[in-house]
């Protein structure tokens, strides 16, 4: 009976720390670098789209320069250790197959210009995705209030 209950505990031992160690940490420690990628990012895709009534090919290289800098923001930020929740609020930002900034300059690219609304709406879901972002690094040093969306 005693081998039992060693066992028992040496189970549920072993057990828990299975357990506590496949609990990995959702948000990561505050990074001003990926708080300065965020913002700066932002500002220069905020204004990229703001040139889609021009046509695409005269932006072409910016646009792949950019799709650069916003990749190794994601790179970056998916280094840091338990920072899972930043890394996959990159992710959907930048999916070239995805609902934000991948669709406006897929659409860019196939209608080669855009309306001024069409730009002006897209841009008020990348401003707050950014945001979103943003809110999340400044809160891993300090809680804070964002600004909700029209507060801008």
């Amino acid at each position: 009976m005693k081998n039992v209950r060693l066992t028992l505990k040496l189970f549920f031992s072993l057990w828990l720390i299975f357990i506590l160690q496949g609990c990995e940490t959702l948000i990561g420690p505050y990074s001003p670098t990926a708080y300065k990628y965020a913002t700066s990012l932002k500002v220069e895709a905020l204004a990229l789209m703001s040139k889609a009534t021009d046509s695409y090919d005269n932006h072409k290289n910016d646009v792949e320069k950019l799709t650069i800098e916003l990749n190794k923001a994601h790179e970056y930020v998916k280094g840091v250790p338990s920072n899972s929740i930043s890394a996959k609020q990159w992710k959907i930002l930048i999916n070239p197959n995805g609902k934000l900034l991948g669709k406006f300059w897929l659409k860019w690219k196939q209608k080669t210009k855009l309306s001024k609304p069409f730009i002006s709406e897209f841009k008020k879901i990348v401003a707050e995705s950014f945001d979103q972002i943003i809110c999340l690094e400044v809160n891993k040093e300090k809680a804070t209030d964002c600004l909700t969306i029209g507060e801008r």
